[in-house]
């Protein structure tokens, strides 16, 4: 039970601080121009999908895409929709396997330097 409350302490606190601090890094980014706007919102995506896999697969390390593809392929009907539907938002037929491919080749590299 205090998992659960220290979880509802820490979704309200981010929920809080969140805009604030992707608003001040935005015009910290733009005011410096040495960083790219672009990709600080690629990391901030990449992170949210990861936080999708934690919630929808109990996946810490893998994002949404990659888990689904990686269900798909153990044969689970549910994750081929799902899969099929991710690959459509993203007008690529392969999105969810070329996303397992390249987080399995980055977690494998993660795991052998640690």
């Amino acid at each position: 039970m205090r998992s659960f409350f220290l979880m509802l302490i820490a979704l309200i606190v981010i929920t809080i601080v969140t805009l604030p601090v992707i608003v001040l890094n935005v015009v910290r980014k733009i005011w410096q121009r040495r960083d790219s706007v672009v990709e600080y919102f690629k990391i901030i995506a990449s992170g949210f999908d990861q936080i999708g896999g934690s919630i929808l697969y109990s996946q810490e390390d893998w994002m949404v895409s990659s888990w689904t593809y990686h269900l798909h392929r153990k044969g689970n009907k549910y994750a081929t929709y799902f899969m099929r539907f991710i690959n459509f938002l993203f007008w690529d037929k392969r999105h969810c396997e070329n996303s397992f491919f390249k987080e399995a080749a980055v977690l494998k590299f993660k795991a052998e330097w640690m």
